[in-house]
């Protein structure tokens, strides 16, 4: 069985507060839990996009040293 509330961020404020203290810690406890795990899910995909991302040969590398050397000319002059 699935149940859905919409209820607004100053109702769900008044709900939270009046729990007992011990229940508003493990709920404090399961939200930092949660965040943890959506933080780390999101840094693994980061870590994956730059791990396989592309990489510049020696040969790249000297051309694109070769053209900001020109740019910076250009644009000094």
């Amino acid at each position: 069985m699935e149940i859905k509330l919409n209820i607004g961020y100053e109702q769900l404020i008044a709900i939270i507060n009046q729990l007992p203290v011990d229940e508003m810690n493990k709920l404090k406890a399961e939200i930092e839990r949660i965040s943890r795990e959506k933080n780390s899910s999101t840094a693994d995909e980061l870590e994956r996009l730059i791990a396989n991302g592309p990489v510049m040969n020696d040969e790249k590398h000297k051309e694109f040293e070769e053209n900001r050397k020109n740019f910076n000319q250009w644009r000094a002059s």
